[in-house]
């Protein structure tokens, strides 16, 4: 009887085919391009380009997507029109403006953003909308999807020339073929001196860079294969096992506990911060000038108020949201806005002091960004809203915004304002260098302008390293370098 049953077994076994997947003359194509573009981007890096390089593989990428989802025969609603909109305008950005300020910070945007967009027009997502699942969706739908089956996905080639196979034959024929070819045209070069020369202009014409450029495409297969996969398997929507965390309620009383602490330390500390700018104020710390108080302890408050957000997310997230907690995360957080307003004093006192800097600017906007988000937080708290969803959006567009706006002019029109009306000593000309090209414009006025022999010194310095910047990395093309350039050359001639 065992024995009969086990056979049963194994015949039903037996008979259960194994999943494959069926690839189609589409997914093929669109898996050969995903690879190309996957070899652009690569190309991009290595050979440093940029600007107007990076809006046509964000086109390239955008229109691919598009026309591949249209054959999976995906719905097109408003909404996946609106965020592919926000991916090209971002991507355009790159071809007006160098946006040094940003620090590249807009290029992983991009990209992440690029990304999310896939799942939004796949529909993959859990909730089907931007929420507090955003980091399980990435995850599922560029992670955990993509990798399922990953051996069966190496079968989607094998389908080629299934119609034809004369086609199949022709490509075996190549492949065999192409290593004694390279071997026979070796020895044929080495036996003639002509031979050799025409072969040598032939594979120079064809690239200056072959090898650099295979070891990119080797590189490129595999990277631009597995984007391939995560849109594939996003679109058809592959089943995957979701993670998500074991969200076990502690109790109200160790979670009181922890913040009634952390509230009596940050009470103290704002009683003692006061009495310290009062008494310095009246001129008690004769010793200490304005630059040293303004430079104390400014990212310190920014380091404090980062573990706050982190201590608020973790506390409403494990615990019951009783009104006692809420209460208590609603002091947490008010008390972080306290620290964020002090840290921004500070800050606005270093900046009158030293004037702007790359550094300064950015972190300024940052604990504005971060003084909202908290305010956020703690509405949220009271009334049920899509919070993230919010602060995801408002984000994104402090990124465009910033992406079309020349803030550097910004900086350095304060700084020589500033300058000029005596508040600062001098005029610091390292902050052009960061800027890059965002900064010729106004040094080209204040060349002009000023009569200090010192700074026009300086100032041609900047215009001569600009200049040889531009000249050395030609693969980055857009209308703010092109508009320097000119000014560049006429200021210099």
């Amino acid at each position: 009887m065992e024995m009969g049953h086990g056979n049963e077994l194994e015949e039903e076994l037996q008979e259960k085919p194994k999943p494959t997947l069926q690839f189609e003359t589409k997914d093929i194509i669109f898996s050969v391009v995903s690879i190309l573009i996957a070899f652009f981007a690569l190309e991009m890096i290595v050979q440093n380009r940029g600007g107007v390089w990076v809006t046509l593989l964000t086109g390239i990428f955008c229109l691919a997507v598009f026309i591949y989802g249209k054959s999976q025969k995906l719905t097109m609603k408003w909404y996946h029109f609106g965020f592919m909109a926000f991916n090209l305008l971002l991507g355009i950005s790159f071809s007006l403006f160098e946006n040094k300020l940003l620090l590249g910070t807009n290029g992983l945007f991009l990209f992440m953003s690029c990304m999310y967009w896939v799942l939004v027009l796949s529909g993959s997502r859990r909730t089907g909308r931007l929420d507090d699942q955003l980091i399980f969706d990435y995850l599922d739908g560029f992670l955990l999807r993509p990798l399922k089956d990953f051996s069966a996905s190496f079968s989607i080639y094998q389908s080629i020339g299934k119609g034809n196979k004369n086609l199949k034959y022709m490509l075996a024929g190549i492949a065999v073929s192409l290593p004694v070819v390279l071997v026979v045209v070796s020895l044929l070069a080495g036996a003639d001196t002509m031979f050799d020369h025409f072969i040598y202009q032939l594979v120079g014409s064809i690239s200056e860079n072959v090898m650099e450029n295979l070891i990119t495409f080797i590189f490129a297969v595999p990277i631009g294969f597995y984007l391939f996969l995560c849109i594939y398997r996003n679109m058809k929507k592959s089943q995957v096992r979701h993670f998500a965390l074991p969200l076990l309620k502690g109790p109200d009383v160790l979670f009181w506990t922890i913040l009634t602490i952390f509230i009596s330390i940050y009470l103290l500390f704002f009683g003692t911060a006061i009495y310290g700018y009062l008494s310095f104020s009246k001129g008690s710390f004769a010793g200490q000038s304005l630059s040293d108080y303004a430079r104390e302890g400014f990212f310190q408050l920014l380091a404090v108020a980062l573990i706050n957000v982190l201590i608020f997310g973790v506390i409403n997230m494990f615990s019951s949201n009783s009104k006692g907690i809420k209460v208590g995360l609603t002091l947490i957080g008010v008390e972080t806005l306290g620290l964020v307003v002090l840290g921004l004093a500070k800050m606005k006192l270093y900046i009158d002091s030293f004037g702007l800097t790359v550094l300064r600017f950015n972190t300024s906007w940052f604990m504005l960004l971060l003084f909202v988000c908290v305010c956020v937080f703690i509405a949220a708290l009271w009334q049920q809203f899509n919070y993230l969803r919010l602060i995801v959006l408002l984000l994104g567009s402090c990124m465009l915004f910033f992406s079309f706006r020349n803030s550097g002019k910004e900086i350095i029109n304060y700084n020589y304002e500033h300058y000029q009306q005596g508040n600062l000593s001098e005029l610091d000309v390292s902050v052009f260098y960061t800027l890059g090209v965002a900064a010729v414009p106004d040094a080209v006025k204040i060349y002009e302008e000023t009569d200090d022999v010192y700074l026009k010194e300086e100032l041609e310095n900047y215009f001569w390293m600009m200049k040889a910047y531009v000249e050395d990395t030609p693969g980055k093309i857009n209308l703010q370098r092109s508009q320097a350039m000119t000014l560049i050359e006429k200021t210099l001639s």
